[in-house]
């Protein structure tokens, strides 16, 4: 039998191991778990960073939507109005009142970016870098009043979220092409001249009427904890952009016109004065207009063959009378599918709710007024018929799907489509006068689908006629066709 002994030394080494490793797990163990706590703290500090930095940039962004939606002609608070003396740049930068501010302080800040000496008014510290036209120390403006080049205003409390969007300031000024950048705009590479906005692009070629300013709105943001982001965009006022061919466009096959036996009675295309726009030349076209050269001799012989023979009232850019005449549609109005499409578009730019017809004058509550952006765009789904006791005028775009009926004392500057059922009646004289222009399409069936077909009998029946009369104005139609209403061109984000 063999025996094993173990020496005492032996034993007494292995003692504590159990300890020991206990120890280093333990050791691990946190080693591990304050890894994590480090890791989760990162990701909760980015994450705050992250947030607070989103909150700066939406806040500049809410910025510049407070100041677009306040250049509207009647917004909630205008940006120019008894209480706040601020109006919008009528020349570029450098001359007296050429830069707007719309301050937003905090309670007890000094918001005053012309101030560019002192950190703490959140100086404008990029307009010296878009041009020379300011005067800047240090690559900062430094006025102790806005007086020299600015004005101010205040954010509007109508505007304000829960809590305060964080943005301090925006600055409103006219675009100046190539201020300090050497950068071509529609191919105009002209040094500090003024872009502007011709309805589809912007260009320096001219801004005169129709041809509308484009303005450059920066906006500054800035959160308690310090994220700071600068927004920027181009703003221009919207525009439709329509071809009208005539005064008087009767766009389908065979139409129905009636020869108005008012002695006063006439239509023009010789562009006419109106609405604050001059008569242009290259704008004239003849008096009435229709897609099929075959229909033009039998509106001729509806005008000239029924008494009375008023041919001499209907004059136009072919010096002929009647001036009647055949042209290629334009794109928005040469089908069913493209009037509809017109049409649906000028209904999500209502200015007032659809009205659904049978509809009469009460149902409209705002004719509009005189100037650009002034009109309203009247859409009625359905008949109307206008009845005033007195002479009333509208302005802007009256868009009728059903019938639309007139007595003689209707008058209206811009644009009306009666588009739909096509059918356009006056009945009786008066001293009512359309000055723009007038489309008459028929698209609809009798069950109000659109026609497959394609254009169906558009009917133009005028009774009486009294003083009435349609006088082309490329004024009055580019003036409806101003809505008041402003849209981002271009925006971007500054990076210092």
């Amino acid at each position: 039998m063999t025996t094993f002994t173990y020496a005492e030394g032996t034993r007494n080494r292995q003692r504590g191991i159990a300890l020991l490793m206990a120890v280093v797990g333990l050791f691990l163990i946190s080693a591990m778990a304050a890894g994590m706590i480090i890791m989760a703290n990162t990701e909760t500090n980015i994450s705050s960073n992250y947030k607070d930095e989103q909150l700066a940039f939406f806040s500049a962004k809410a910025g510049i939507e407070e100041a677009r939606d306040r250049m509207q002609k009647s917004p909630p608070l205008p940006i120019a109005d008894s209480l706040n003396p601020g109006s919008l740049p009528t020349t570029l930068p450098g001359t007296t009142g050429s830069v707007l501010y719309i301050l937003n302080p905090a309670n007890g800040e000094t918001v005053a970016p012309w101030k560019g000496s002192s950190s703490t008014t959140y100086p404008d510290d990029e307009i010296c870098k878009e041009t020379s036209t300011i005067a800047c120390s240090s690559n900062l403006p430094n006025l102790s009043t806005c007086s020299t080049w600015c004005t101010s205003t205040t954010a509007s409390s109508t505007y304000a979220a829960s809590p305060v969007f964080v943005w301090k300031w925006v600055r409103i000024t006219l675009k100046q092409n190539n201020a300090l950048t050497a950068y071509s705009t529609n191919g105009d590479s002209t040094s500090g001249s003024q872009v502007c906005w011709n309805g589809t692009n912007e260009e320096t070629t001219s801004c005169t009427s129709p041809n509308l300013p484009v303005y450059v709105m920066t906006s500054l943001a800035v959160t308690p904890s310090g994220s700071r982001r600068m927004v920027q965009a181009e703003i221009a006022e919207d525009r439709l952009s329509l071809t009208l061919p005539g005064p008087l466009t009767l766009d389908g096959p065979t139409p129905s016109f009636s020869n108005p036996s008012g002695n006063n009675f006439g239509i023009t295309g010789i562009d006419t004065a109106g609405c604050g726009g001059a008569a242009n030349p290259a704008d004239n076209a003849p008096a009435i207009v229709v897609p099929n050269a075959g229909d033009v001799p039998t509106i001729k012989t509806d005008i000239t063959g029924n008494p009375p023979n008023r041919k001499d009232h209907y004059t136009g850019v072919d010096g002929t009378t009647p001036d009647v005449n055949n042209a290629t549609m334009p794109t928005s109005l040469n089908s069913v599918s493209s009037l509809q499409t017109l049409v649906s578009t000028l209904k999500s730019d209502v200015t007032e709710p659809v009205i659904t017809g049978p509809a009469t004058d009460s149902n409209i509550t705002n004719f509009g007024a005189p100037g650009a952006g002034n009109g309203q765009i009247i859409y009625v789904n359905g008949d109307l018929t206008l009845n005033p006791s007195a002479v009333k005028t509208g302005y802007g775009i009256l868009v009728v799907t059903g019938n639309l009926t007139m007595n003689g004392k209707v008058g209206w500057d811009g644009l009306i489509l009666v588009v739909g059922k096509g059918s356009f009646t006056q009945n009786g004289g008066g001293s009512g006068q359309y000055n723009g222009a007038v489309v008459v399409a028929k698209t609809l069936d009798g069950s109000g689908n659109p026609l497959t077909t394609g254009l169906g009998v558009p009917t133009f029946n005028f009774g009486g006629g009294g003083n009435n009369g349609i006088n082309f104005s490329s004024g009055c139609i580019a003036s409806a066709e101003t809505l008041g209403t402003f849209h981002a061109n271009v925006i971007r984000e500054l990076l210092n």
